[in-house]
């Protein structure tokens, strides 16, 4: 049996069996293995596996399989989330909100939150509280270039974001709900998407730190997933270098977007290395 354990600094492979470990009164022992981030640029790659995955030998002589669309998946949606900018998209006519009392304080605090999401607000200071602010700009995304539709941002979001920085009220619950489902967009049944892990996640743009939309998180999962490098794909020697070069810059190595394990390990070699020396001597 394995559990492969992740961090964001460390990752921890426990492995046990009854058969490879001595036991004490019947007991199975258990032999812990681990992988720093660091390791990842000391590997040296064997070569290509089932046109799939890519079989690696770290420092001390461990075999890892790493999987090819998982490990270029990470790296792409990292690079979104950090680089992509949301653009904004003027309504005709401004869009009246009824907030809480919680929730428009937490829009006027974080005005630059908002903005860098793609909002853009008018405010009344005649209106009654909860209905003093109307959406004027919504977020919009594009299709990303590949003839999807460009998923839609709502008033909904407003809530999202409100939620996400600490407001309560109806908006901020129900546009946390509204963004945490299992489609590419976030809509869908809630709980079923493993991205909404990284919702709230802070990117940086033109030097500035952003809070991502649960949305948009689900958008740049569904992006990096349709623009990585698909299993089936034949890969040279430079091919895998690079995405492992590419996997060791990022901040997670560990897991793709939706939580997939990048990289699994296979058995250590160092026994099989040293008869084949003895073998030779």
């Amino acid at each position: 049996q394995r559990a492969y354990l992740a961090t964001k600094e460390h990752s921890t492979l426990r492995q046990s069996s009854l058969d490879k470990n001595e036991t004490n009164d019947n007991n199975e022992k258990e032999s812990t293995l681990s992988l720093c981030k660091d390791d990842i640029r000391h590997m040296s790659i064997i070569g290509q596996f089932n046109l799939g995955f890519i079989l690696a030998r770290d420092r001390n002589n461990n075999l890892w399989i790493l999987d090819q669309h998982a490990c270029d998946e990470k790296y792409n949606f990292e690079r979104l989330c950090k680089e992509s900018a949301i653009h904004e998209q003027k309504l005709i006519a401004p869009l009246p909100l009824e907030l809480s009392p919680s929730e428009e304080h937490c829009v006027l605090e974080h005005m630059d939150i908002f903005e860098r999401n793609g909002f853009r607000f008018s405010y009344d200071p005649e209106k009654e509280q909860r209905h003093r602010l109307s959406v004027t700009a919504l977020p919009h995304s594009g299709s990303g270039g590949d003839g999807r539709k460009a998923v839609q941002f709502g008033k909904e979001d407003v809530g999202a974001l409100c939620a996400m920085l600490g407001a309560d009220g109806t908006s901020s619950a129900e546009g946390y709900i509204a963004g945490f489902g299992s489609g590419a967009d976030g809509s869908g049944m809630v709980g079923n998407n493993a991205v909404r892990r990284f919702a709230g996640l802070a990117g940086s743009h033109n030097g500035s730190t952003v809070m991502r939309l649960p949305k948009a998180i689900a958008m740049f999962a569904s992006r990096a997933c349709r623009g990585s490098i698909m299993i089936g794909t034949a890969l040279s020697d430079k091919d895998q270098k690079k995405i492992l070069k590419k996997l060791d810059i990022t901040d997670d190595p560990w897991t793709c977007a939706h939580g997939r394990p990048t990289m699994s390990h296979v058995s250590c070699l160092s026994k099989q290395l040293k008869e084949d020396d003895d073998a030779l001597t």
